[in-house]
């Protein structure tokens, strides 16, 4: 399991499993140890946790870290009952006599925990577990579909160069050319991660770019004739803006059609890569994206015809 992905799943666990909520109860009660508190706050929050225990203990993002902090000895229906037996109002030492309750709140506050220290040390600042507004911070972080535990190293080598070139056309397009890419994540093994940041700017049309192109396939899948091909580039956001400088003036029209060519034959090398914006692959199905990504090999969707 890669970093990214790991801090990513950690952190939906801590969310499924309401462990934070949960922790936040006992704490208020051991805070006050001689006071009475009503630790049956507990058990709605139990329950739901439960129920979305069943749901993914089962899932293989989760299921080696759930069984490796032994998940499975909490959410046993005999533990469960007995805790709700436990989970009452009364003052903390009632709570702290009890093993198993001990253990409820040993567990939610160790994935808390292990989730806070894995977003700390494995994460770089500029990426989150949601993959949500990386391109705000300039990075783009692709996912490389691969079967076994690595590439050869000539793959690598063409796929880093074909980000780089593809980054590099962009940014002369959107003037961000004196701001040089670097390579801030890369996770090797299955589905490999790599996070590139270049100018905002540059980011934000790359992502667009692959998004732009995926959703097409997705909505349409017509890739395979000439004429989408042709539909598909015309609908691209980063061809209007090259035509418009082009147009203005800014760039000539062989510049226009050498970063044009650039950016569609980078693209389909990518895809044809089973190289994919992290963030589209998990946004909607990453399952059937994934599926349709590795179906993906010899299919040129940009450049086919040229």
């Amino acid at each position: 399991m890669q970093k990214i992905d790991f801090v990513k799943n950690l952190a939906t666990i801590v969310e499924k499993l309401k462990s934070q909520e949960i922790v936040t109860q006992f704490q208020a009660g051991f805070s006050q140890p001689g006071q009475n508190y009503n630790y049956s706050l507990i058990n709605p929050l139990l329950f739901l946790s439960k129920s979305n225990y069943d749901q993914i203990k089962n899932e293989s993002e989760y299921e080696e870290i759930l069984t490796t902090l032994n998940a499975q000895d909490i959410y046993t229906e005999n533990n469960l009952s007995h805790l709700t037996t436990i989970l009452r109002a009364g003052p903390a030492q009632n709570i702290m006599t009890q093993a198993n309750a001990v253990a409820l709140y040993n567990f939610h506050n160790t994935v808390i925990q292990t989730s806070n220290l894995s977003k700390n040390i494995l994460q770089s600042k500029s990426i989150t577990e949601t993959l949500i507004n990386e391109v705000d911070n300039g990075v783009v972080v692709f996912q490389i579909l691969i079967e076994g535990e690595g590439l050869e190293t000539s793959q690598y080598i063409k796929i880093f160069t074909a980000i780089n070139e593809l980054i590099e056309t962009i940014s002369k397009i959107v003037n961000e050319q004196e701001q040089k890419s670097e390579i801030i994540l890369l996770d090797s093994g299955s589905d490999s991660n790599v996070g590139v940041k270049s100018g905002i700017e540059t980011a934000k049309s790359l992502f667009l770019i692959f998004k732009e192109v995926w959703d097409f396939v997705t909505n349409f899948q017509f890739y395979k004739q000439k004429q989408k091909n042709q539909a598909l580039l015309e609908s691209l956001s980063i061809r209007t803006e090259i035509q418009r400088k082009v147009d203005e003036g800014i760039l000539t029209i062989e510049e226009g059609k050498e970063y044009l060519h650039m950016i569609k034959t980078r693209t389909d090398d990518l895809i044809d890569m089973k190289v994919l914006p992290k963030q589209i692959v998990i946004e909607s199905n990453q399952i059937e994206n994934k599926k349709l990504l590795a179906e993906f090999e010899g299919m040129k969707m940009l450049s086919s015809g040229d």
